[in-house]
């Protein structure tokens, strides 16, 4: 499958990466942008936040040239506040803004966005409405099956979509309710394919490339978006890449490839983040790049008392040493 768009064209065996809150920063991007992805997207922003110019929100859906094509999400549940945050992230360059309907956090739907607006479908065609009217580029949107198992209704939800002028739909088959418990259904992602007039994404549950090998098989979808597995394992996208174009990939990362991609992920996340923050942001992520190694309890007792950068480092450099003494 491949997608086209006005100013995005997108080939065989699409795959995306997810807007996750506190993850998908410059930092990370650039560290999959190593796996060939076929797009990715920056943290998902409150659209409020964005027209009060909050400087942190700006920060968060910053683009470099060499991300590209690159994704920015904006949620909230007020159409005119909608567009007008649109009209400031199109300034921006993104290939693409996307609309979240679909996120569970109660930060999110608490306030009445994300997935608490499929409770409102005539709310979701003025959002989308103004949305797309305000901007000049694709607008895209990500949803779940409802509100909870009673209520199902993204049959509804993508017509609205379709009828809006919304150019592609991310489906999440779970509903709120659930957040990311159980399994999400992908045969929503099926049916939604078989009626739908614009290009389907399906997300949920891709843990190996045999999962996404499968889900384009039972589904027919026009490609895939992970974002958990893509946290605990960087490597996901060039590994299914493989798998679908060659019907192999590398199961075992080698522990000098995560040492090395752990690395460059500590040196981007000081040089984009700020010393502090980066040493910070970086203490969830050394689980994730050794997490294959059950000797490691000592590695992370050190880095983790530590706020000397050249000690982490140290220690990350000199990892399957320590792992191996341990």
């Amino acid at each position: 499958m491949s997608i086209s768009l006005p100013g995005l064209k997108l080939q065989d065996h699409v795959l995306m990466l997810a807007p996750m809150d506190g993850y998908t920063n410059i930092p990370f991007r650039l560290i999959i942008k190593e796996m060939s992805p076929s797009l990715m997207f920056t943290e998902f922003v409150n659209s409020d936040a964005v027209i009060h110019e909050n400087k942190k929100t700006i920060g968060k859906i910053r683009i470099l040239p060499e991300e590209r094509p690159v994704a920015i999400q904006i949620f909230g549940h007020k159409p005119e506040n909608m567009a007008e945050a649109a009209k400031i992230v199109e300034e921006l360059e993104p290939e693409l803004i996307d609309l979240n309907f679909g996120c569970p956090a109660p930060t999110v739907s608490g306030h009445g966005s994300g997935a608490a607006l499929l409770k409102d479908l005539p709310l979701v065609a003025r959002i989308c409405e103004s949305v797309v009217n305000a901007v000049k580029i694709p607008v895209s949107a990500k949803t779940r099956l409802g509100w909870d198992r009673t209520s199902i209704n993204v049959l509804q939800t993508v017509k609205i979509f379709e009828e809006s002028g919304i150019r592609m739909v991310t489906l999440h088959p779970r509903t709120k309710a659930q957040k990311f418990e159980g399994k999400s259904d992908w045969n929503y992602i099926r049916e939604i394919k078989k009626v739908s007039k614009i290009p389907v994404i399906g997300n949920g549950d891709i843990i190996t490339p045999e999962d996404a090998c499968e889900m384009f098989k039972m589904t027919n979808c026009d490609g895939i978006m992970i974002g958990r597995e893509a946290v605990k394992n960087p490597w996901i996208f060039s590994q299914v890449r493989d798998f679908l174009e060659k019907g192999t990939y590398l199961k075992e990362i080698p522990i000098s490839e995560r040492k090395r991609l752990c690395l460059k992920h500590f040196d981007l996340s000081l040089e984009f983040l700020g010393e502090h923050k980066g040493l910070l942001e970086m203490r969830k992520l050394y689980q994730n790049y050794f997490r294959a190694y059950p000797n490691i309890k000592h590695f992370k007792q050190a880095v983790f008392a530590s706020t000397d950068l050249v000690f982490v480092r140290s220690q990350i450099e000199n990892i399957d040493e320590n792992i191996s003494s341990t």
